[in-house]
């Protein structure tokens, strides 16, 4: 099937160019691994990482350009035919079904029965036992899923991604929530797929797990390849210094720019005390003054956006308060701590936004009691709710035929816009914002950064939650950094640039 010989490439991408809605998102990507390699991917958001990777593994099928697999020309119809052709991906959202156990989840989709029907389990554990142990992962194949940790879960989600006939295996942010003893463990499994001549392609925020077990550092940035580099006498300083680089987006910060952190004097506000939540934060302890802007900067398993879902009662934690000018927070109740005075702009629009919906019912929605009064208040009063909508389409620019426009008739930047407003309506205390410029364009990031700004200058407080630098540089006074669900730096009273944020994320 794969045609192998001398000189041939496992994978071969030649020119892939990928647009949405007008957004080149690939532009001309050349892409080529050994077989038996196990090659790094590197960039920052939105470099274009994840759309190279769903092009091999078949989600998107749209594309420019030719894809080559053992010399063979292919073009795959969906990810079935991708599997078939031997490419399989392991997403950070594992697939495997935890009610189930190790042996179960191995067969998935493909039970084996006899002439009747009858699903043979027995040789099924068998065979599942076989192949963990020629993987070197040791492990009851009896056992439900759910009461295993969660490392052993994603070498069983591996294992099954092997067993379903994967000689291609990419591996999306597989570190990010492990710990360094469940990386080792999970380096030993790549080690021996590479024994067994499969190709491993390893995605990545962290550069030293990278590093640590790449053969090559393929760097991407904005949607074009920078350089595939031989990860022989490298550090960590050559992979940032490729993938800052120089960009061609106006509006955005350079890498070496300094930008001065400064806190302010005013009185704390808000105080999160010894927070933890299993496998997720431990013991996280800050600040918020008022009037201040504090970023939570971490890579993808910091525990950063966990600990501010916490704040707002999205999730529960098991030790630890959140006291809000000198009242302890309900746990796990985002209602009741909204009518505190915080609210929460999550990452992803369709969590909080009603597409379908018109404009100023998206905006009123969160405080509609508040807005039309105490006196018959559940009576929809079209003309007050429309009139607040209008002062804060205005407020925050958002570019709109009217208030009656259908919230996805919006751009992205937009409709971020419209998120900012809806929490808005009526002034909280404090504002999370998580992502707050993912996935915009450079002028409406400028603008939402200084709608931002404005809340600031309003006396409003702030935790921005970001993964990029360039955000949280652009906002912050002052930055709390997280690894692995603690934090381990705060940047304060201080020059710093992109590069130094990085090197310390």
């Amino acid at each position: 099937m794969h045609n192998k010989g001398k000189n041939v490439s496992a994978i071969k991408m030649v020119n892939i160019t990928k647009n949405f809605g007008g957004v080149n998102a690939l532009n001309k990507v050349n892409f080529e691994v050994e077989e038996g390699e196990i090659r790094g991917l590197v960039g920052e958001n939105g470099a274009g990482k994840s759309t190279l990777m769903k092009i091999l593994s078949g989600v998107h099928t749209d594309y420019e350009g030719d894809l080559y697999l053992w010399g063979k020309k292919v073009k795959f119809k969906g990810t079935s035919d991708a599997l078939t052709h031997g490419i399989g991906m392991v997403y950070q959202e594992l697939s495997i079904i935890n009610s189930l156990t190790v042996a179960e989840n191995n067969f998935l989709g493909k039970q084996l029965t006899n002439r009747f029907g009858v699903i043979k389990w027995k040789e099924m554990r068998k065979l599942s036992k076989e192949h963990l142990k020629n993987l070197g992962i040791n492990v009851d194949v009896d056992m439900p899923l759910n009461i295993l940790p969660f490392s052993i879960r994603q070498l069983v989600e591996i294992a099954k991604v092997v067993f379903s006939g994967a000689r291609i295996i990419i591996m999306d942010e597989p570190t990010s929530s492990l710990s360094h003893l469940e990386i080792d463990q999970l380096f030993r499994l790549m080690r021996t797929l590479k024994e067994k001549g499969h190709t491993i392609i390893f995605i990545s925020h962290f550069i030293e797990d990278v590093m640590a077990i790449s053969d090559t550092i393929t760097i991407l940035k904005d949607g074009e390849l920078v350089d595939t580099l031989k990860n022989e006498g490298l550090d960590k300083q050559d992979v940032i210094n490729k993938m800052v680089g120089f960009t061609k987006s106006s509006l955005v910060r350079e890498a070496d720019e300094i930008v001065e952190l400064k806190t302010p004097k005013s009185e704390i506000l808000l105080k999160v005390e010894g927070l933890t939540r299993s496998g997720d934060f431990e013991n996280v302890s800050f600040g918020l003054r008022k009037g201040e802007i504090l970023g939570l900067c971490g890579l993808l398993g910091s525990g950063a956006d966990d600990v501010g879902k916490a704040i707002f009662g999205l999730i529960n934690y098991e030790k630890g308060k959140v006291i809000l000018d000198g009242k302890v927070l309900p746990k796990n109740r985002p209602y009741r701590v909204k009518d505190f005075g915080i609210a929460y702009i999550a990452e992803d629009r369709r969590e909080s936004l009603f597409h379908k919906f018109e404009i100023y019912k998206n905006i009123t929605l969160p405080y509609l009691a508040k807005i039309l009064g105490p006196r018959l208040n559940w009576i929809i009063k079209y003309k007050k709710e429309n009139k607040v909508a209008n002062e804060q389409i205005n407020n925050f620019s958002i570019k709109t035929s009217g208030t009656t426009a259908p919230l996805n008739s919006l751009s992205g930047g937009n409709q971020q816009k419209v998120a900012l407003a809806k929490w808005l309506t009526v002034t909280p205390k404090v504002v999370i914002l998580q992502e707050p410029t993912r996935g915009v364009d450079v002028g409406a990031k400028a603008e939402i950064v200084q709608s931002i700004k404005n809340l600031k200058k309003g006396g409003l407080s702030c935790i921005v939650i970001s993964m990029e630098p360039e955000t949280i540089l652009d906002l912050c006074d002052r930055v709390l950094i997280f690894e692995r669900g603690k934090i381990i730096n705060e940047i304060k009273d201080t020059k710093i640039s992109k590069i130094r944020m990085l090197e310390l994320v």
